[in-house]
């Protein structure tokens, strides 16, 4: 049975520990800039066939001038199509953004169970680096339990796809989303026999459970399973009352000059679901573990401490 490792610093690790608690970030702050890419580019054609279908209509009716085909042609479809993808992630943002934890899933079979993937490694090889295995079962009700406090707008755990991503994504759930959005522009006007009458909240909640689980086949070693939490902000909760219950926190730090927002995932009953935790490649291996083995009894943590036997100097890439 494959177990999940979160990889994280020195700093990660402590953190973690004696809060008791994992840390969610903002999907825009992770360090894979193309997060979000792959479901743009699969809603992409869909907005720009509709918007082909629409706007010849729209001008027919005189809502829309026909210099706008005299000015952009057909390629206006494409940026109409990209300006609506923006404005879907920035109705994200606005009422319910979404944060990720991510985990690797190993066999317990195989060398990255024992002594964790290389290309993790390397990510911390300047001050070496910490894979803690965490039981799946309990990142799974910690979720649910945030779920029951706080005021979630989606919420869901699962592996990423890197391929075959038509077993998660289904054209028909974003079919008339560009209509829904086009309709908006002309306020009170009912263009519906044109557009449609899409709900586009549901394309937004779609948007947000699959988005994160499609990444591009060059991570596909990693087999990344993900926690992925979209709270409803603190202002949305507090002014439409259709929101019954707390607004989760949404906190902030500082990374190289960014400021990083941030969830604070502490819904474990006082008990992370840690199973072990391998020290990665480092100069000082011994000193390290002896140093968790007091972290460990300092936060009542009883786990096992694994060494990595993949060599120090694998890790440093030379330029």
């Amino acid at each position: 049975m494959a177990s999940i490792f979160h990889y994280t610093d020195a700093s990660g690790l402590t953190g973690i520990l004696q809060s008791k608690s994992l840390f969610a970030t903002h999907y825009r702050c992770l360090n894979d800039l193309t997060e979000a890419a792959i479901i743009r580019d699969l809603i992409r054609p869909i907005l720009e066939v509709e918007i082909a279908d629409i706007t010849p209509k729209l001008v027919k009716r005189g809502l829309l001038k026909k210099e706008f085909y005299d000015e952009y042609g057909r390629a206006g479809h494409a940026t109409q199509a990209d300006a609506m993808l923006n404005s879907i992630e920035t109705v994200i943002d606005r009422i319910s953004p979404f944060f990720i934890i991510s985990f690797c899933r190993h066999s317990s079979e195989s060398d990255d169970f024992r002594h964790g993937l290389l290309s993790q490694w390397r990510g911390y090889s300047d001050g070496g680096g910490f894979a803690i295995e965490f039981d799946e079962s309990g990142i799974d009700i910690a979720m649910n339990a945030e779920n029951d406090r706080y005021v979630y707008g989606a919420s869901k755990t699962a592996d990423v796809l890197y391929s075959d991503f038509e077993k998660l994504f289904d054209p028909k759930k974003f079919h008339g989303v560009a209509g829904a959005m086009i309709a908006r522009l002309f306020g009170k006007a009912d263009i519906s026999d044109i557009t449609g009458r899409k709900n586009i909240d549901e394309a937004v909640r779609d948007f947000i459970h699959i988005a994160p689980f499609l990444k591009h086949r060059g991570f596909c070693e990693e087999r990344e399973y993900r926690m992925v939490l979209a709270p409803v902000r603190t202002k949305r909760v507090t002014l439409e009352p259709k929101f019954k219950g707390i607004a989760k926190p949404i906190r902030f730090r500082a990374r190289r000059g960014a400021v990083v927002p941030y969830l604070e995932v502490t819904e474990f009953n006082n008990t992370l679901p840690i199973k072990a935790v391998i020290v990665g490649p480092h100069p000082n291996q011994k000193m390290q573990q002896d140093a968790l083995e007091m972290l460990f009894e300092a936060t009542g943590l009883d786990a096992e401490i694994r060494l990595s036997e993949i060599p120090f100097l694998s890790t440093r890439v030379s330029g």
